[in-house]
């Protein structure tokens, strides 16, 4: 492997021991943006708006670095931004299902995947571009996976491509992380989905969570889901009472070049979007994180949106199988094969908005 000239980011070494140690920078005219071994997580991100404004993007979550998280998983310790999952999806078995539902045990303990985890070694680095890899353990699936994260030169965007080696032909759930900054003001953040052919409750109460939907139904809208007192808008954010959902838009797609997922910071006159291969992922599973957890390290204090493209089952497939009848029991994995690797490429992108009403 060619060893590349690193980008040292400043204080990342003052993590807990095995937290994420030396990570990458990327610098050009229209951003900054911070990548770490950890998960191989890109984080935070900075995308320049004008001469005057930059609107900071990914999440970070508050206990990231701290003294307390050294105990935690990989996938949680230094927490942020966007990652992939493979596979996707949580290791335990949920408590409680609908009937129907079965069960089954997960092929590993690894919460959202091996690479989530641990650290990731970098193939090459430079001011405009990190490719990262990771090689799996020998009784994996997966062989190796690369990802590169590359900055736009002419524009406030990010270009992120995933590859994946199978060591033997394989089902597997995939799914990408970005997880998106959420300003405490209430409210203040609109989400915005291109056509999709609905959006899916999720079949259990998230875990250590307060959730206000109803479980496993269907709602036409963002704005009007099935809720425990009623319809529930999770089409602004954050939310004024603390809830932690997880929903999957199904068939979500965009339309005449505009994303299938985008975010409009009310307060900072910009929008967020993010486009990726629909063919390949066809939902977005999202992640509501709205102060809804109250045990450690969330202790009802963490903002986050989480937008997810995805095939898989919510995070459930590794450990789940909905009815036959169910609207996602298609939902099994991508099929991977040794001889063939798998490739997809997405983009997340910052421009400024015409300053609007509420």
């Amino acid at each position: 492997m060619k060893h590349p000239t690193m980008h040292a980011v400043p204080g990342a070494d003052t993590a807990a021991p095995g937290n994420g140690g030396r990570g990458w920078r990327l610098n050009w005219d229209h951003g900054s943006a911070e990548v770490q071994p950890l998960g191989g997580m890109l984080g935070p991100v900075s995308l320049r708006l004008d001469d005057e404004r930059e609107l900071d993007l990914m999440h970070v979550a508050p206990w990231a670095g701290t003294t307390g998280a050294a105990g935690l998983p990989g996938v949680l310790r230094r927490l942020r931004g966007e990652w992939p999952c493979v596979p996707f999806g949580r290791a335990d078995i949920p408590a409680i299902l609908p009937p129907g539902w079965h069960t089954r045990a997960s092929d590993d303990a690894w919460m959202h995947g091996y690479a989530a985890n641990q650290r990731w070694t970098c193939i090459e680095a430079s001011a405009l571009r990190v490719h990262l890899a990771i090689e799996y353990p020998a009784d994996s699936a997966i062989a190796r996976i690369e990802r590169v994260i590359a900055a736009d030169p002419d524009a406030p965007a990010l270009d992120i491509s995933l590859s994946i080696w199978a060591r033997r032909a394989a089902r597997v759930p995939v799914g990408l992380h970005p997880t998106f900054r959420i300003p405490p003001a209430p409210g203040r953040v609109q989400m915005a989905l291109g056509p999709h052919a609905g959006i899916h409750s999720y079949p259990a109460c998230p875990p250590g969570a307060v959730s206000r939907l109803l479980p496993d139904t269907r709602s036409a809208t963002l704005s009007a889901l099935a809720g425990v007192d009623g319809p529930l808008d999770l089409t602004r954010l954050p939310l004024t009472m603390p809830t932690e959902e997880l929903v999957q838009v199904r068939d979500l797609s965009g339309t005449g070049g505009q994303p299938p997922f985008a975010l409009h910071y009310l307060d900072y006159d910009a929008s967020v979007g993010m486009w990726w291969d629909t063919e390949q992922l066809p939902d977005l599973m999202l992640w509501i994180s709205n102060g809804g957890r109250i045990n450690y390290p969330w202790m009802s204090r963490h903002l986050a949106i989480g937008a997810e493209p995805l095939n898989s089952l919510f995070d459930l497939g590794r450990v789940a199988q909905a009815p036959a009848g169910h609207p996602l029991a298609d939902r099994l994995g991508l099929a991977l094969h040794p001889d063939q690797p798998w490739h997809t490429r997405y983009r997340i992108a910052a421009w400024p908005n015409a300053r609007q009403g509420d």
